[in-house]
C-alpha cells in the first residue's frame, strides 16, 4: 500500500524529490502546499495545488521544502492533527518556540532530515551517555553560493573577488541559521544530535576554490574523538543547498514506507 505524501514548498529541493520518486511505487505525492501558483514544471506534471487542510486530509505525510519560516508557519497544525512531519529546514529548530511546538509535541510526530551530513546516529548515541562535550563544524562553500540579502554591496563585492578562502562567519549554530538560513541546517542538526546546540561551534568558509560543499565535522568527549567529511555536489538549480538534500528525504520517506529493516 502506497504512502500518500504532501510537499511544502515548490522551488529546487521539492523539484528534486519528484524527479527521485520515479520508480518508487509505494510512495505517492498527493500534490503541493505553497503560497505561489506552480512552477510551470510543476504545471506541466500535473502537480496538484493543495492548501494545508487539503493536505492534511489527504496525506500521511508531509514533507517541508520550503525554508525555515515554512517549519514555525505550517509544523504545529502538522503535528496536531496527526501527522508525520519529515523536515528539511532544521534550522527553525534553533528557536526554542518552534522547537517545542513543533518537534516536542504531539499526537503527530516530526522527522528531521539527515540532509548534506552524516555521522548524527553516532554523535546522537555518544552524547546520550554524555559522552560528547564539544562539537566542530567547518563549512566551505563557494562565495557565490553565501550572498545574503543582509550583506551591502561592499560586503558582497568583497566575497565574490575573494580569491583565497575567507571566514564570513563564526559562532553558534542559533546565529549561524539567522544569518545563513539555506546554508547551516547542518549545523542545527548536530546541535539537536547531541541534545544541546550550545555544544556545537560553527565556522563558515568562502572558498573559491571549493568546487563541492564541504563539511569538516570533529566531536569528542568521554566516549571517543571523532572526525567526519563529507563532500556533496551543490544543488544545480540552488547551489546554496547540497544535492544530497533531496536524496536523503527521499531515504526518510523510504524509512517510513518500509520500517522493517531500516536502521533508525
Amino acid at each position: 500500500m502506497a504512502l500518500n505524501l504532501a510537499m511544502i514548498g515548490d522551488g529546487a529541493i521539492a523539484t528534486a524529490l519528484r524527479n527521485h520518486l520515479n520508480g518508487y511505487p509505494q510512495l505517492k505525492l498527493v500534490g503541493i502546499v505553497s503560497r505561489h501558483p506552480l512552477s510551470a514544471r510543476s504545471e506541466r506534471d500535473g502537480v496538484s495545488r493543495l492548501d494545508l487542510d487539503q493536505a492534511l486530509d489527504s496525506a500521511e505525510v508531509l514533507v517541508e521544502a520550503a525554508g525555515v519560516d515554512a517549519v514555525g508557519e505550517y509544523g504545529a497544525r502538522i503535528i496536531s492533527a496527526g501527522k508525520a512531519f519529515l523536515v528539511t529546514s532544521i534550522g527553525a529548530f534553533a528557536d526554542p518556540l518552534v522547537r517545542a511546538a513543533v518537534l516536542e509535541s504531539g499526537p503527530g510526530r516530526t522527522f528531521p532530515t539527515t540532509g548534506a551530513i552524516g555521522g548524527l546516529d553516532l554523535i546522537s548515541a555518544a552524547a546520550a551517555s554524555g559522552g560528547i562535550t564539544t562539537v566542530n563544524l567547518e563549512t566551505r562553500k563557494k562565495p557565490a553560493a553565501l550572498i545574503q540579502d543582509w550583506m551591502d554591496t561592499g560586503q558582497r563585492s568583497e566575497l565574490l573577488q575573494s580569491v583565497r578562502p575567507v571566514t564570513v562567519f563564526s559562532g553558534t549554530p542559533a546565529e549561524a541559521i539567522a544569518k545563513f538560513p539555506a546554508s547551516l541546517n547542518v549545523a542545527v542538526a548536530l546541535g539537536l544530535a547531541t541534545g544541546d546546540l550550545e555544544r556545537v561551534r560553527v565556522r563558515l568558509i568562502a572558498d573559491p576554490q571549493a568546487e563541492l560543499t564541504e563539511h569538516l565535522i570533529t566531536a569528542e568527549g568521554a566516549a571517543g574523538e571523532y572526525c567526519f567529511q563529507i563532500r556533496n555536489q551543490p544543488d544545480p538549480e540552488q547551489p546554496r543547498s547540497s544535492g544530497l538534500t533531496a536524496r536523503s528525504l527521499l531515504a526518510g520517506l523510504l524509512r517510513l514506507a518500509e520500517p522493517s529493516g531500516k536502521f533508525i
